[in-house]
């Protein structure tokens, strides 16, 4: 209903983004506001205003389901107050009254018509007309029958003519029927004739027609007369409803776009973190829109990009300035969650070439008046794009031209990003204070623009190789490079070889980062493994002086019943003597024990204790000849493949081999291809799925996948959640989601296995 303008007002913005956030965890918990689809009655209700003004029957059914969506609203955010707080606030102020919709249901119905009820003499008016139509239709039919029967009509039907109930008779039988004449066909062979047996009861038909058309006049009237006072209201709540229904659509495209709600502050800052053109988004997937870092103010004010043609430098600038515009207007944006933006009073661009032969603007007058705007009213609160600076005139002045803009612009701290291709403008930005080189990185290898960008350095126009990758003649390139000039040359090459560099040295700290990552997580694999077998450790010592405790209550116990039952025996004192030395002897054995498994060093403190690991060889204990492989390991257990089964056994049940010189000879059938990255599960039940998912996790991850893609569908998401049941108990799963809107959604899961 509204168009949507940016703000300048810090206040502001961050209440609409945080409106904005509200109305995104609604949508994501499916918790939908009614936000029926509503008809601008605007027009209407200010014409109501007017005293004495009669609606349409339609607009009075228009305004009803406006009153009837105000009121769920209303209803719907008074629910969710603690929930979201700004959106119930709005919520609440919008008006409802069910007084005003029973006024109006009693007299429309859901056709847009005034009800029979709606009073009782329209009540009698239109039964009365049913009455005499029918009466009339009656004589009608007989006029005509008799009429047919002599051959004097077209044909046997009845017609309408200004009200009327007329006959189609043939035009040269017209003086046979007494009547009048309405009108003829276009032919001229048909006159459509009301008889004259008919004519009064036509009259009383009309008369009632009338009766009708001023009564509901009437009760339309009284019914305008009690909305009247509520219109200025009705206005309003529309305007809440529209605010809503805009809140609503922007969080739908955050959730479409993932795009986030940055952070907003009075700081003159700003932060791009993964941000991303919005149109291209749009257009291509979001694995290939490039994503932008950018960072403004604080040291650097001014930044001067470089690079090739069709490398991304506009793109780059624009995305800057899209994204500012769409925060300022409480549209969340592509980008990373950790991107922060000031805001800017003022957003100058000069883009394009606005030449004008009726106003005599060549394209260098168009970007010089445009740049003179700029210059009268930028300040530190403005953003200023500028597309080619210094361009549409000889260059040695243009980029002079450009350089002292960027001074006098930079000089005033407003953020300033400006694209060009003059290398004078590069050593400026180079060796000026809050002005810095950034460029479009171009590979070499491939002369194709990759669209990343990079911050500080300047990058090479490269138009001596995009021309040979275009078939340029060499001839004409070389000349090209004979008459540049040597030292031109010589910048170009020295960039293309900083560029080159550059990428190298990206590509190795991106090696030496993904190293890093790897060497952490083996570091704290190892760590929890050596703590899980400490405590093992512990575990087991505890259990071995348990039975050494009971091994001596035992013995004792049993020296004390020996020695009654030889006493019961009458047996000599000598005997008793000697078998009283021999059990003594047993407890001095059994205490040693004890005292061994006290003292005794352990896995635990030696660190060579035998445990087991993924991959590792192992036989039963119970059966030696029988050999597998472990898989994974489940706190006090093992689980194993031996042969093509797939089994859970305890620790103690397993021994450790060495690794077979001869695998073959083992019994263990290793999967012989590499799965593929997915696995369907679509249409299985949930027992099955589950098996089908065990196995396959095993071959991938015994093949070194690292992520693979399960599709189980949407459906009514029970499969789903068994899968994610399952894969919380897997110990190889590092991490699993749910997939992208581009990777399928709430249909896939995504899982990382462990490396």
């Amino acid at each position: 209903m509204m168009a949507m303008l940016p703000s300048t007002i810090f206040a502001e913005v961050r209440d609409e983004l945080a409106k904005v956030s509200e109305m995104r965890e609604l949508l994501r918990s499916d918790d939908l506001p009614p936000l029926d689809s509503l008809e601008d009655c605007r027009a209407s209700i200010r014409r109501l205003q007017i005293e004495a003004s009669i609606l349409a029957t339609s607009e009075f059914h228009m305004l009803l389901l406006a009153l009837r969506t105000f009121r769920k609203l209303a209803v719907f955010f008074a629910k969710r107050e603690e929930k979201v707080p700004l959106l119930s606030r709005l919520g609440g102020s919008i008006f409802n009254d069910k007084a005003l919709e029973f006024h109006i249901e009693k007299v429309i119905d859901d056709d847009g018509n005034v009800k029979d009820s709606a009073s009782r003499e329209l009540h009698q008016i239109r039964r009365e007309m049913i009455e005499k139509s029918g009466y009339l239709r009656r004589r009608m039919e007989a006029i005509l029958q008799r009429a047919a029967e002599e051959h004097l009509v077209m044909e046997e039907l009845l017609t309408m003519r200004d009200g009327r109930m007329v006959l189609p008779v043939k035009s040269e039988y017209k003086r046979q029927i007494q009547g009048f004449v309405h009108s003829t066909s276009a032919t001229g062979q048909t006159v459509y004739i009301e008889p004259m047996e008919t004519l009064e009861l036509n009259n009383d038909i009309r008369d009632l027609q009338f009766a009708e058309i001023r009564e509901e006049s009437r009760i339309l009237q009284e019914l305008g007369n009690r909305l009247r006072p509520h219109s200025a209201e009705v206005i309003q709540a529309l305007a809440v409803y529209s605010e809503l229904d805009s809140l609503s659509a922007r969080a739908r495209y955050a959730l479409h776009s993932l795009g986030c709600i940055p952070d907003v502050h009075l700081k003159n800052t700003l932060t791009i973190q993964q941000g991303r053109h919005p149109v291209l988004l749009m257009l291509k997937s979001l694995e290939k829109t490039i994503p932008l870092d950018i960072t403004i103010g604080d040291e650097v004010t001014t930044l001067v990009i470089t690079g090739p043609n069709a490398g991304g430098k506009s793109v780059a600038m624009k995305t800057v300035g899209l994204l500012s515009l769409m925060v300022q207007s409480g549209i969340p944006v592509p980008c990373g969650e950790v991107s922060i933006f000031p805001i800017y009073t003022n957003i100058f661009v000069d883009i394009g070439d606005e030449q004008s032969v009726e106003n005599d603007l060549s394209t260098f007058s168009s970007h010089v008046q445009r740049l003179s705007e700029i210059i009268a009213h930028a300040d530190a609160k403005s953003l200023v794009l500028i597309d080619e600076i210094g361009t549409g005139t000889d260059p040695a002045e243009g980029s002079a031209l450009g350089a002292a803009i960027l001074e006098e612009l930079t000089l005033r701290q407003a953020h300033v990003i400006a694209t060009t291709h003059h290398g004078m403008l590069k050593v400026f930005a180079h060796e000026h204070d809050r002005m810095e080189n950034a460029a479009m990185e171009f590979n070499l290898d491939t002369l194709q623009p990759t669209y990343r960008f990079r911050f500080g350095l300047p990058g090479s126009s490269y138009a001596f190789e995009i021309t040979r990758r275009y078939g340029m003649p060499s001839v004409i390139i070389e000349r090209a490079q004979q008459l540049s000039g040597t030292q031109s040359n010589s910048l170009e090459q020295l960039l293309a070889e900083v560029e080159r560099q550059s990428h190298d040295l990206n590509t190795k700290m991106l090696r030496a980062k993904q190293d890093e990552k790897k060497f952490r997580l083996l570091s704290e694999e190892y760590t929890s493994k050596l703590a899980s077998l400490k405590k093992e450790a512990k575990e087991m010592k505890r259990q071995v002086l348990l039975d050494a405790q009971k091994i001596v209550s035992e013995s004792n116990a049993l020296v004390e019943k020996t020695i009654r039952e030889l006493r019961e025996q009458h047996a000599s004192r000598e005997v008793i003597k000697r078998t009283k030395e021999t059990l003594q002897q047993l407890g001095k054995t059994v205490e040693a024990e004890l005292k061994s498994a006290r003292t005794e060093k352990f896995p635990s403190d030696t660190g060579l204790k035998e445990s087991f690991s993924p991959g590792d060889w192992i036989a039963m204990k119970s059966n030696p000849s029988t050999k597998g492989v472990v898989v994974e390991l489940a706190g006090d257990h093992v689980i194993a493949v031996f042969g093509s089964m797939r089994v859970r056994m305890e620790r103690g049940e397993l021994m450790k081999l060495e690794v077979p010189t001869n695998p073959h000879q083992c019994s263990v059938i290793m999967p012989e291809t590499t799965p593929s990255g997915e696995l369907d599960l679509r249409g299985m039940y949930g027992d099955d799925a589950v098996k089908e998912l065990d196995t396959y996790l095993y071959n991938a991850y015994t093949a070194g996948l690292k992520r693979i893609d399960i599709i189980h569908g949407k459906g009514t998401g029970a499969l789903r959640k068994r899968v994610h049941a399952f894969l919380q108990d897997v110990s190889i799963v590092d991490s699993f989601r749910l997939g992208e809107w581009n990777e399928g959604a709430a249909g896939v899961t995504v899982v990382f296995l462990k490396n």
